[in-house]
């Protein structure tokens, strides 16, 4: 559990880093973007660590067209790590930071 907390605290500050190095290299406020970065990578980690969403059943219904054999999955499942909680972090605390900059 230890692990998972410093993983995440790790993760979202690298996140923070790379966003703001970015920032720096592309020339856009990290401010007014920060949040909305942090709410598409938590949309994205979510996508593509589910099982059995809208993306995995394209893939296994392509993947099944070869084999004449259509595999089904009905429950949606979620196997989220550090990552996806350094993730939500770090967009818990942009959205913080930019309530604060804006008032």
């Amino acid at each position: 559990m230890k692990k998972d907390i410093g993983k995440s605290i790790v993760a979202s500050l690298l996140i923070g880093l790379i966003v703001w190095a970015a920032s720096a290299f592309f020339s856009f406020s990290y401010v007014n973007w920060s949040f909305l970065i942090g709410i598409g990578l938590s949309v994205i980690l979510y996508l593509f660590n589910s099982s059995g969403g809208v993306l995995s059943n394209a893939t296994n219904f392509e993947a099944s067209q070869a084999g004449w054999k259509i595999q089904s999955e009905r429950d949606m499942k979620v196997n989220v790590g550090a990552v996806f909680y350094g993730v939500v972090l770090y967009t818990m605390i942009s959205l913080i930071l930019t309530i604060i900059a804006f008032y």
